[in-house]
Formats: C-alpha cells, sequence, structure tokens
C-alpha cells in the first residue's frame, strides 16, 4: 500500500523583476513561482512588492505551506489553519495572532506578531506578506542575491495520522489527520469521510461531520445549510461527494458518536480532486465511486 503522506521538501522561488507605477503606492512586476510543480497566476493575480515586502495571493501562499485559509468579508479578517497552528490576520492591520491548537481548541494566550506590511486587497484579491506568514508556519527562508530569488522550504509537521476507522474510536477533542473521499448519506443529508480502501471485513469504513458547538448542536444553524456554505467557501460546490481531501482537525462527541468537526478555527481540509482519478493516479485499481 503506498502512503499517502507526501514527505518531500517544497521550493518556492519567487524572482523579482519590478517596475515602478507613478501612480500606486506599490511595485509590480512579473513572478514565477515554483511549488513543487510549477504554480501558474490568473492574469492580474500575480505576486508583486509592497514597500519592499514579496506579497502573494493568499490562497496561492497558504496552499504552499499546506494551510487552509477562511475568510470573513464582513469584519475583514482572515484565519489560516495548518493542523495545530492558527494564524489570525485583518485587512490593513500590521499586528498577526499565532495560535496553537490544544485540547481541541486554539489557545486563549496566542502570541503576537508584527508584520512589516499588512495585509491588503489588491485588484480584488487579498495578499499577505510571504516571509510573515511563511515564518509563522516556521518554514525556512532563504534569499538567493544573484537570482534576485527567495527560497522557502517548509517545516514537514509531525501529525497525529490516523485511518478513518481509528478516528471513529478516538476521545473527544483529539487533534488528528486523516485522507478519505467525501460522502453524502441520501437519507439524511448527512455528509461523512469514508475511507479509500474497504477495511478487512470487506466495507468501507466512515466518520460523519459535525459543524460547531453553537450551530449543530443547537439550534441556531441548519446543519445542511452550515455545511453547503463550507463546501461552496472552500471547494466551490455545496456537494463535495465523491472528492479526496485530507482533513485535519478534532474530534466531537455528539449524541454519543464520535464526530469529526468542521469549523474555521480548527478545521484544515485540503482537496485532492475526485476519488476515481486521484485513485488511478497512485496505481491502485478501485472501483468507481457511488457514494
Amino acid at each position: 500500500m503506498m502512503k499517502y503522506t507526501k514527505a518531500f521538501a517544497t521550493l518556492l522561488i519567487v524572482c523579482l523583476m519590478s517596475t515602478v507605477l507613478s501612480m500606486a503606492a506599490f511595485a509590480e512586476g512579473d513572478a514565477n513561482v515554483v511549488i513543487g510543480n510549477k504554480l501558474t497566476f490568473e492574469e492580474g493575480n500575480e505576486p508583486f512588492i509592497y514597500e519592499g515586502r514579496t506579497m502573494m495571493p493568499l490562497r496561492a501562499v497558504s496552499e504552499a505551506l499546506d494551510a487552509t485559509v477562511y475568510w470573513f468579508g464582513d469584519k475583514n479578517n482572515i484565519q489560516i489553519v495548518s493542523y495545530d497552528t492558527l494564524l489570525a490576520l485583518t485587512i490593513g492591520n500590521s499586528m498577526m495572532g499565532k495560535y496553537k491548537i490544544e485540547n481541541g481548541e486554539p489557545s486563549s494566550s496566542p502570541e503576537s506578531i508584527k508584520m512589516e506590511v499588512t495585509p491588503i486587497i489588491h485588484n480584488d484579491r487579498t495578499y499577505v506578506p510571504l516571509r510573515a506568514i511563511a515564518e509563522a508556519f516556521d518554514a525556512t527562508i532563504t534569499w538567493d542575491n544573484p537570482n534576485r530569488s527567495a527560497i522557502i522550504i517548509p517545516n514537514k509537521k509531525i501529525m497525529n495520522e490516523v485511518s478513518v476507522r481509528d478516528m471513529t474510536t478516538l476521545p473527544s477533542g483529539t487533534l488528528c489527520a486523516a485522507y478519505g473521499v467525501i460522502g453524502k448519506d441520501p437519507s439524511n443529508g448527512t455528509f461523512y469521510l469514508r475511507s479509500l480502501t474497504r477495511n478487512e471485513s470487506g466495507a468501507y469504513s466512515q466518520i460523519s461531520f459535525c459543524a460547531p458547538k453553537k450551530t449543530s448542536i443547537s439550534d441556531d444553524t441548519d446543519y445542511n445549510e452550515y455545511l453547503a456554505s463550507y463546501w461552496l467557501e472552500q471547494f466551490g460546490t455545496e456537494n463535495p461527494s465523491g472528492m479526496v481531501v485530507k482533513f485535519t482537525g478534532v474530534t466531537a462527541a455528539v449524541d454519543g458518536a464520535t464526530r469529526l468537526v468542521l469549523n474555521k478555527t480548527t478545521t484544515g481540509i485540503k482537496s485532492y480532486g475526485y476519488y476515481d482519478t486521484y485513485m488511478k493516479s497512485l496505481g491502485i485499481d478501485c472501483e468507481a465511486y457511488t457514494g
């Protein structure tokens, strides 16, 4: 069986060729970013230099560091989750909070980090200072002056990686990580994480997702409404059934069973495409995904 964890040193090279814009407070220029394989940007969404610092599109830099982004547009707040670490930023504010995720929630005493430049909106996109975010996630950064390149090597996190079946036995509040495929129960609309392969008994293991306590366990917000909104933000669809993901986050006890919490303070979730394509890319024969 192939391992699903990808342990590799990722190089992110930003070539800085800046031209000064007379009517703007920043200098824009061409940039070439390599993250394992070459990463391409939409026109108008490229990295640029702002007040002497390299600014990267928020989602691009987060994905490069294997993190999940959450945007709170009403308050211009950003939260970035990478397994056991949460970064909290605000557009136009140079202070960033760094929280460790412990005992099922972010710590109550964050580390305050002053960034040399603030996150900004440019071309209707959110940009963040590359160095500040990378260093907050303990990535190593070196500067290749002859080639005008920043080299970013992410720190490989040691995670509590478990199988989907083992997740169902974990105590509430356990921080863990697992690969699986998202499914949806047609009878009640409940979403769950299903194992990629069958277990010894010939069945797929699965564990249901739940929303945060104040939505899923109370009557404040409908479960399906919350999850539909969550999926839409992360994957661009209200029903990602059949999509392979790596989930990192905490467990919760709901109605006597262990669930996986989907929220914006402890959950990291990364898509690897749809099941059939993903399994074939690993060289694993698989049945067609039917939900």
